[in-house]
């Protein structure tokens, strides 16, 4: 009975996509996309996937882990970008829009956790949290999260990761 517990742990790690996947080939961003939890968006990321798979619904760009899509519905825009801490685990940031209003409002940061679910990153990763009156710009390309005042959408700062947290640009 006592070899059952860390069996079943060593199963549970081994058998995490994040660890096989990883062996074969190094994961892209829709891989981590698709393992955000499942309150992320108005529906299952997966979901999303297709249709931002659609003409002028958006953009999957793996070379430079960048993803955006238009919303549709309940679903404000969004956009996703892929960072990677030094020792190559990823981090994930998302960022939303309103519903009926600005877009990039509110931003998040996602790890992978236990079994190779993402969670949202909870530390302070990013030195402005999601407070009112500014928009974040994910890089397109690049490592710099831009934010701006949303009143004239002048640039406020520019974050840039340096594998391990985001520090500002001077």
């Amino acid at each position: 009975m006592r070899l059952v517990l860390p069996f079943l742990i060593l199963l549970a790690i081994l058998s995490s996509p994040f660890t096989h996947a990883a062996d074969a080939k190094r994961l892209t961003i829709v891989d981590y996309y698709l393992e955000l939890p499942d309150k992320t968006f108005e529906g299952p990321a997966k979901d999303w996937l297709a249709f931002l798979k659609q003409p002028d619904c958006g953009t999957i760009d793996v070379a430079n882990g960048y993803m955006n899509c238009t919303g549709d519905g309940a679903q404000p825009p969004f956009e996703v970008a892929l960072f990677r801490f030094k020792n190559d685990k990823p981090l994930l940031a998302v960022c939303q829009g309103e519903l009926e209003g600005k877009k990039s409002k509110f931003l998040a940061f996602y790890e992978p956790g236990f079994g190779g679910r993402l969670h949202e990153v909870k530390r302070s990763l990013f030195p402005i949290d999601n407070e009112k009156g500014y928009v974040f710009e994910l890089p397109h390309k690049g490592r710099s999260i831009v934010v701006r005042s949303e009143k004239d959408n002048k640039v406020k700062a520019k974050y840039t990761w340096n594998g391990e947290k985001f520090v500002e640009e001077k």
